[in-house]
């Protein structure tokens, strides 16, 4: 699982938020933690992390005796041959490793329980330490999405296991009673049965949020909590700023996939942008009826600077070091994710710094790229990246004094005034 499965797992099961800042960072394939995944082997403070967190939220379960009772079901009584227990493991198990537990499987489980039970002298901390084990085997951590062979000899994919891959593939996690329920009773064996349980899923409030996901991988939104700016020139980037950042990126995608059951194209065409108080003001919006924790859909202005997902302040502050913008990462961004013409890294004997101008002389950002894109080592890619990312958004706009300015040129450090200027491409 990635991070974000984890978590959504955890959350799904017993109501409980995991951090996953917590947690071993993910492995990234192609631009995304879910390809990244299927190849990733976990270190074994990475194991530790996993099991720091399912018994954190076991416990608060468990030291809540009304969420507890609900939670088992019914009374344990310690003996390992308990039905009560063996019924828990069973049903708990089928959620938990998307698939039906063999005999040996719920034996094994309900040998810890009994033991746990006999040594702490408390059949429920028995189902408390088999709800643990069950939550840190590999059958969970893990999906052996394998197949079966048929008739012909090919793999397919069986019924639970088709389940699983619909649930972490439409809602980022666990397959809820219904969708198991279809798997068992071969539902999930007809591409009819596929498509409308897609459909169901889709329609659900997770199914929302699995899209918003689908776009936090995508757009690599995982670097803005970690991209560092100069605080001096930009004292609002906090982390408040950056987390509406990553919300507005979301709720867009969302917005125009579930609202306004839009083309993918309008992503790069649209105005409307999900913003509370502190981005509002970012993007020069009236900002009544809003506050930090209060989001609204609204449109920037139709002939503003600011058109699409590449122009979002999500977007271009990633791309970007702790000063200024920078056309080189967001054109390789956009080569690699967008057109699928992957930049390969550049020689090692290459210099990778701009030159400093002289200070009498102060290039534009446009100019001192220049160096890159008419050097003979360099031009190749540079001429490809620089090109695509000048050309998606050609300026973007101040927050606070609504000049426009263009992203693929640079200004002195100091704006004509002497003033601390917000109005670079790296704050967005």
């Amino acid at each position: 699982m990635t991070r974000t499965q984890f978590r959504n797992a955890v959350r799904d099961v017993f109501g409980v938020e995991v951090n996953v800042n917590e947690l071993d960072a993910d492995s990234w394939n192609g631009n995304f933690a879910v390809i990244g995944a299927s190849t990733v082997v976990t270190s074994e403070r990475g194991v530790e992390q996993y099991h720091t967190a399912i018994e954190s939220a076991v416990d608060a379960v468990f030291s809540d005796s009304a969420k507890r009772d609900q939670f088992i079901g019914c009374a344990p009584s310690g003996a390992e041959d308990d039905a009560c227990v063996r019924g828990f493991i069973q049903a708990l198990g089928l959620r938990a490793w998307r698939r039906p537990l063999e005999t040996a499987e719920v034996d094994r489980l309900a040998a810890v329980a009994s033991k746990a039970a006999a040594e702490l002298d408390s059949a429920v901390e028995g189902a408390r330490w088999a709800t643990v084990a069950l939550f840190t085997s590999p059958n969970f951590l893990y999906r052996p999405e394998l197949g079966a062979a048929s008739a012909d000899g090919s793999l397919r994919l069986t019924g639970h296991e088709m389940a699983s891959r619909l649930a972490f593939l439409v809602w980022n996690s666990l397959p809820d009673r219904t969708l198991l329920d279809e798997a068992a009773s071969g539902a999930l064996d007809t591409v009819e049965g596929v498509r409308a349980a897609a459909t169901r899923m889709l329609d659900a409030p997770a199914g929302r949020e699995a899209v918003g996901a689908f776009a936090e991988e995508y757009m690599r939104l995982d670097r803005i909590g970690t991209q560092a700016k100069d605080t001096e020139l930009f004292p609002e980037y906090d982390a408040a700023l950056r987390a509406a950042m990553v919300r507005d990126m979301r709720g867009t995608w969302e917005v125009l996939a579930f609202d306004d059951q839009a083309s993918a194209l309008d992503l790069f065409s649209t105005t409307k942008v999900v913003v509370n108080t502190e981005l509002a003001q970012l993007y020069g919006l009236d900002t009544a009826g809003l506050s930090s924790s209060t989001f609204e859909v609204r449109s920037l202005p139709a002939d503003g600077p600011r058109v699409g997902i590449l122009g979002k302040a999500g977007f271009l502050s990633q791309f970007a070091n702790q000063k200024e913008g920078s056309p080189t990462l967001r054109g390789k961004f956009m080569r690699d994710a967008l057109m699928c013409t992957p930049v390969p890294p550049p020689p090692g004997d290459i210099a990778l710094e701009l030159p400093e101008p002289p200070a009498d002389r102060p290039l534009t950002k446009r100019q001192r790229l220049e160096a890159h894109r008419t050097a003979p080592a360099c031009a190749g890619c540079h001429g490809f990246m620089t090109r695509s990312a000048c050309r998606s958004r050609r300026s973007t706009r101040s927050a606070v004094t609504a000049r426009p300015i263009t992203v693929c040129r640079s200004t002195p450090a100091a704006t004509s005034t002497g003033s601390r200027s917000p109005t670079r491409a790296s704050s967005a």
